[in-house]
């Protein structure tokens, strides 16, 4: 590391929680912490507070006050910072690190699952993003689009799809089962005020008028404890893991490069692929936060070279 600064900061900035991992200089054991989500939809302001936040939780494990920024070379992959105005505000409101570089989330999960080399990736979290590396450098996105009109087969997604699934059996139109039990109940109590007495209907209708992104999110959990249970749930899953199998075609059509399923959702959709597919899937050597650490290092190497 550039000795001109003391740690090497790599974010991971999602949707449902940020990450922050810190490497000193000295050779001192890394230290990291999570904290709430720093996507860039709930604006600039918030995903900083968001970021700084975990980053002093990272300087408090080791019981030492967090240090000035300059003295931080940092990498940061972002969730929202492919939307131009986000990104522009996102970085005008940078605080003052001795180095900074900033991409999206979707790329440092790319650099940290190959380590910098050419493959693919689908991360599928609270949204789902696809991106491919190949040889000659060039790139290619799919999805990533944002809820809800994008983001297939996320948390988000399957949430929608469960809680159009409850209101279908609320009106009476799909019969009650596990799933729909579950999403009622889980509208009931999430961040609301818990009134019995209410109706279904006018349960869920609360819960909606409040829901985002991040909450429909929520409901995926629910989708996936219960694909044993009820057929809509494994119905959605089933849908989901389709969606994966065509990004999947789509980033490499000649299926040549190694692919990594990242992301808190990926693991509980492989056994919905394809034979082909799980034959295809490799480990990711790294998480997102060293793909962000990856970033940083370059950002001080090419630095050096001018």
């Amino acid at each position: 590391m550039d000795q001109a600064y003391d740690y090497l900061i790599g974010v991971d900035g999602g949707g449902t929680k940020t990450l922050v991992r810190v490497v000193p200089a000295d050779g001192s054991p890394p230290t990291e912490a999570t904290g709430p989500g720093s996507a860039l939809r709930n604006g600039a302001p918030a995903a900083w507070n968001a970021i700084l936040t975990t980053l002093q939780g990272a300087f408090a494990q080791t019981g030492m006050p967090m240090p000035s920024l300059a003295r931080m070379a940092a990498g940061m992959g972002v969730a929202g910072y492919n939307v131009t105005q986000w990104a522009a505000d996102f970085r005008a409101q940078a605080p003052a690190f001795g180095a900074l570089e900033i991409v999206s989330d979707a790329t440092t999960t790319l650099l940290g699952a190959h380590q910098g080399r050419p493959g693919a990736i689908i991360a599928v979290g609270t949204g789902t993003i696809g991106v491919a590396l190949y040889a000659d450098g060039s790139e290619h996105v799919v999805d990533g689009w944002g809820f809800p009109s994008g983001d297939d087969a996320s948390g988000a997604w399957m949430g929608l799809r469960a809680i159009n699934h409850a209101q279908h059996v609320v009106d009476g139109r799909a019969p009650h089962g596990a799933l729909s039990a579950a999403t009622v109940a889980f509208c009931a109590t999430d961040g609301a005020v818990i009134n019995p007495g209410r109706s279904e209907r006018d349960v869920v209708l609360d819960w909606l008028s409040q829901a985002d992104q991040a909450a429909f999110a929520r409901l995926a959990r629910l989708v996936i404890a219960h694909a044993g249970d009820d057929p809509a749930a494994r119905a959605i899953l089933t849908e989901a893991a389709a969606e994966l199998e065509l990004m999947a075609a789509t980033l490499d059509p000649d299926k040549q490069l190694p692919l990594a399923l990242c992301g808190g959702l990926a693991g509980a959709l492989q056994e919905y692929f394809s034979p082909a597919l799980q034959q295809r899937i490799t480990p990711a050597l790294a998480d997102a936060a060293d793909g962000a650490l990856l970033l940083a290092r370059r950002r001080l190497s090419s630095s050096l070279t001018i």
